[in-house]
């Protein structure tokens, strides 16, 4: 008769790692794809407010150019249908003597420094895009800038025309002041952030197509 075994020992179970040791162990590095894209993402959020910024403020000089003569071909038309045309005349005469040169310092300031923004936008896109590993970042760049600037106008616009809606809620002349201010504040903000999104989904959406058309290259 043989004597009974004695029953097996059992490894005592590991406990479950603390908070304090889970927060020490070391994180996961990014893989080159999610680097690349989260690279996109943040050039594009950059760099689009940027670029468009510095668009807009070139456009200050030639929209003043534009606003001055409107303004003087309205005003010569109607002084010619109110008072014939000897005071269509004059009124070219007087606004022909205006200089046109008083608000080319500020012209020129704008455009200064909306070129600045505008080369900086596109090279900040650049390195951002070179320093997480995005393949051709010069090409995305240059393709994403123009189809993010479409992108960003067209919403823009319709945040404006959205806030604009506002005015038909007015009912005195204070509700327009009112509803004026809320409208620019709403708008600029909803501009911004709208901005922001474009750029960051055209910039990851430019980084994925020349990293698809790389892949075969590369093969």
């Amino acid at each position: 008769m043989t004597p009974p075994s004695a029953p097996a020992k059992t490894a005592p179970a590991k406990a479950a790692p603390t908070t304090t040791e889970a927060a020490k162990q070391p994180a996961k590095p990014l893989t080159p794809e999610r680097k690349a894209r989260r690279g996109a993402i943040i050039a594009g959020a950059i760099a689009l407010p940027l670029v468009t910024a510095g668009f807009t403020l070139l456009a200050v000089p030639l929209a003043i150019w534009q606003l001055a003569t409107i303004v003087k071909t309205v005003v010569v038309v109607i002084a010619n249908a109110v008072a014939g045309t000897g005071a269509a005349a004059d009124a070219n005469s007087t606004l022909a003597s205006i200089d046109p040169n008083a608000m080319s310092g500020i012209t020129i300031a704008f455009a200064i420094v909306g070129a600045v923004l505008l080369v900086g936008g596109a090279v900040v896109s650049v390195l951002v895009l070179r320093a997480h590993g995005v393949r051709r970042p010069g090409m995305v760049t240059t393709v994403a800038v123009p189809m993010g600037t479409v992108v960003a106008t067209i919403v823009t616009g319709t945040v404006g025309a959205l806030g604009g809606l506002l005015f038909g809620t007015s009912d005195s002349v204070s509700q327009v002041l009112g509803n004026a201010a809320i409208g620019i504040a709403l708008t600029a903000i909803g501009s911004g952030i709208a901005t922001i999104v474009a750029g960051a989904l055209v910039w990851l959406w430019m980084a994925g197509i020349f990293h698809e058309r790389s892949e075969p290259a590369k093969r």
